[in-house]
């Protein structure tokens, strides 16, 4: 199913979700890192710019 098919508040849900499982991921990362003194990994692999053009998509664009 394509995110154009859903529905208001279900479409709103599986983007919102998704964004907050990868941004949790990104966080939890980078703050390891910041614990062990190692190199954080590069932002593109938690897929956080995927998300943010699927919120620009159904409407919505988040903070800046």
């Amino acid at each position: 199913m394509r995110l154009e098919e859903l529905k208001d508040e279900d479409r709103t849900l599986v983007v919102v979700a998704l964004h907050r499982e990868r941004l949790t991921a990104s966080n939890a990362a980078f703050t390891f890192c910041q614990l062990a003194g190692k190199t954080p990994p590069p932002d593109d692999i938690f897929g956080l710019h995927e998300v943010q053009d699927a919120l620009r998509r159904i409407g919505a664009a988040p903070a800046r």
